[in-house]
């Protein structure tokens, strides 16, 4: 019923608002957030990005601030460091949480850890042009696009220790706080970022609002399905720097 609420809210807004109603009662009723049927066939999961898996890389002073120019150069001049917190995780912490509309009640989603990192985004063009209406499948396939040409306008030594593979929903939640905090703006105006996070079997998350003055929210689509406002993003991991 939420998915049917966003899709008609423009067309038809009174049954959109009915929609609505209806899923608060539902919620607080206690009701699932799906059904699914014995019989019914397995979809494709969500891709299970674990931020954990992978490693990145770690150089010297020298290739760490080399790669911050030349990303800079070509318009990731918004850099933020991440830290270990799940979604479930921030949106209890009693500052940030006040952030917050809805939060999807998925256990899994909710848990899903991103390791600390830093990552940086070109605030102009954070989502991919064009990528909406589309299934996560092909979204995945145009961030590795956009990872590809960006790579090829950056200096040889630096290509390979960066990297688009981050596409979480705590990422992203910090990444339109953060920016808010910095530039007293959100991130997230009224469009959708998708994610890789799987709320319910078929279904991932995906973060953002209806509008720049809602509070952030944290919704999910079919991952098999396009929804006009989920935009897949150009998030950039930078390497770690060596201690000295």
């Amino acid at each position: 019923m939420e998915r049917l609420a966003e899709k008609w809210r423009d067309k038809y807004p009174q049954i959109a608002k009915g929609l609505e109603g209806l899923v608060i009662d539902a919620r607080r009723l206690g009701a699932p957030e799906s059904f699914t049927s014995a019989s019914a066939p397995v979809e494709n999961p969500a891709v299970q990005t674990s931020e954990a898996s992978f490693e990145i890389p770690a150089v010297n002073e020298k290739l760490y601030m080399k790669t911050r120019e030349a990303l800079k150069n070509e318009g990731y001049t918004f850099v933020v460091a991440i830290e270990s917190l799940s979604i479930g995780q921030l949106a209890l912490a009693s500052v940030i949480r006040q952030r917050f509309g809805y939060v999807n009640t998925s256990e899994n989603m909710r848990g899903i850890v991103p390791q600390q990192m830093e990552v940086a985004i070109n605030p102009k063009k954070l989502r991919i042009k064009d990528s909406n209406s589309k299934s996560t499948d092909a979204q995945i396939k145009m961030i590795e696009d956009e990872e590809t040409s960006l790579k090829g306008k950056l200096p040889q030594e630096v290509r390979d220790i960066v990297s688009m593979r981050i596409q979480n929903a705590s990422v992203l939640a910090q990444l339109d706080g953060k920016y808010r905090e910095e530039r007293g703006e959100v991130l997230f105006t009224d469009w959708f970022g998708r994610t890789d996070d799987q709320t319910v079997p078929g279904h991932v998350a995906c973060v953002g609002r209806r509008a720049s003055a809602d509070r952030l929210g944290v919704s999910d689509w079919h991952r098999g399905d396009g929804d006009g406002r989920v935009f897949a993003v150009s998030v950039v991991v930078l390497p770690r720097q060596l201690a000295v």
